[in-house]
């Protein structure tokens, strides 16, 4: 089974922190601390809690246990970002660039969460809404060409990296290699899967 540094960095920094906050408890208050183990620790912290939150250093503890709960989420759900270009704004006058929001789980296919404008907040579109906002696309074409990776095409399509490989020669979609990588032209692409 693989070690997890994450999760153990994760519980080594929870330990220390709740017997930080166990030991000002225990010494101010002038009762016994409990054992150093994380449930005893989480109990006592608990059971104190009130007392801790008329301390002057509320504020402090408050601040380190939300970066704990950070730390563990992402210790049992790492999950990374990837930003895959798309292409210019499709709403009128905007100059800003749209990018799609890949949300990557290790050991599970990408999931496309939204894509995004990078000029203006109010320019996003979920998911459900790509293959209208292709439509919009469209006329924005001639400003250029757009490259994507496999694994882009993965998580935007939802297809297997086979499958673009295969669709790929198929079709002769135009590619270019950067660095060892191989990227296919956005217009191949769409003829070939559609909006």
């Amino acid at each position: 089974m693989p070690f997890n540094a994450a999760a153990a960095e994760a519980r080594s920094s929870i330990t220390s922190v709740l017997a930080s906050w166990a030991a000002l408890i225990a010494d101010e208050r002038g009762i016994g601390a409990p054992q150093r183990h994380v449930v005893q620790l989480a109990r006592f912290v608990h059971e104190n809690v009130r007392w801790l939150c008329a301390h002057w250093a509320a504020g402090d503890a408050v601040e380190e246990f939300t970066t704990l709960t950070r730390l563990a989420r992402r210790a049992c759900e790492p999950r990374q970002v990837r930003i895959v270009p798309v292409g210019d704004c499709v709403r009128s006058r905007c100059t800003g660039k749209l990018r799609a929001v890949v949300k990557v789980v290790p050991g599970a296919r990408p999931k496309p969460s939204e894509i995004r404008c990078s000029a203006d907040d109010g320019h996003w579109w979920a998911s459900d809404e790509w293959a209208a906002l292709s439509t919009g696309m469209h006329a924005h074409e001639g400003s250029g060409r757009v490259w994507y990776s496999v694994a882009d095409i993965e998580a935007l399509r939802n297809i297997s990296s086979g499958s673009v490989y295969r669709l790929a020669s198929q079709n002769q979609w135009r590619r270019r290699k950067v660095s060892g990588k191989v990227y296919y032209h956005h217009a191949d692409v769409t003829a070939a899967l559609g909006s």
